[in-house]
């Protein structure tokens, strides 16, 4: 006689047991500290993984011109950045000597090493032959892991948006931004676009301004990793044509441009 099925619980449905038991502090004795550094991190790649799912079908929104189902997941994946910024700007309150007590148990492990974070660096379209140089070093210099190569060769939301703007028949950034007549269900993508960028960007000022603070301006990380390089990242751009679309709106609205800065990278 076959057993009868466990009733399905919400404990069971999460697996909690199996989730609160994921949290193991190597300090010895545990650090207090240590716990809301582990729980952070594991938090922030759960958000990962969540926005690499919604990204995917992002893409396919835009693949099938399906521009308001494009527009309110973009809205959700760009809610749920800024929840995991907090999330990560909550490790300031960790006093940096604390952190020194356990950082020696931390072994080489470090947050540069999240595979997760470099997923949807390549799936949102990041193509830059220095980041993607240092990326292969970062492993060994023979070539990829499979997950990074595959998303590398997967289709990005950078190329989506592109070809959808293409097909569009979009030519002129600016010239759509100051009059998107009918395509401004599509103007408004772009501009979720554009906050999905900009969130990026304060993610990693927001990490380098978190490293300063705990660890100050001139220590390597546990990973090798130097701060200039997360300082460097920061001119990172996935959709670099509707940022530089600003300077030629302020150019056909009279004002004037000083010393025109450079333009961000390109993904």
């Amino acid at each position: 006689m076959q057993e009868e099925e466990e009733e399905l619980t919400y404990g069971r449905y999460l697996r909690l047991d199996e989730l609160l038991a994921l949290q193991r502090p190597r300090s010895d004795p545990p650090h207090p500290e240590e716990l809301h550094f582990i729980i952070v991190h594991q938090a922030l790649e759960l958000w990962m993984k969540l926005a690499l799912h919604d990204l995917e079908r992002v893409v396919g929104f835009l693949d099938a011109s399906a521009w308001p189902q494009a527009l309110a997941l973009l809205n959700r994946v760009n809610a749920n950045l800024a929840t995991g910024l907090d999330q990560m700007r909550s490790l300031q309150t960790l006093p940096p000597w604390d952190l020194q007590r356990f950082r020696s148990y931390l072994g080489s492990a470090s947050g540069s090493q999240s595979q997760q974070f470099r997923e949807l660096e390549l799936l949102s379209g990041l193509r830059d032959p220095a980041y993607l140089k240092a990326l292969e070093i970062e492993h060994g210099g023979a070539g990829l892991p499979e997950a990074l190569a595959r998303r590398l060769g997967q289709r990005s939301l950078a190329e989506a948006h592109a070809d959808a703007a293409a097909r569009l028949g979009i030519a002129d950034w600016a010239a759509f931004y100051v009059d998107p007549g009918p395509l401004a269900d599509f103007y408004l993508v772009c501009e979720a676009l554009v906050d999905y960028d900009a969130r990026w960007t304060r993610w990693r000022q927001e990490h380098v301004a978190l490293v300063e603070r705990t660890l100050g301006t001139h220590a390597r990380g546990t990973g090798g990793m130097a701060i200039t390089y997360l300082q460097h990242t920061i001119r990172y751009r996935f959709f670099p044509a509707l940022w530089a679309l600003r300077d030629e709106l302020v150019v056909r609205g009279g004002g004037e441009l000083v010393g025109r800065p450079p333009r961000p990278v390109a993904g």
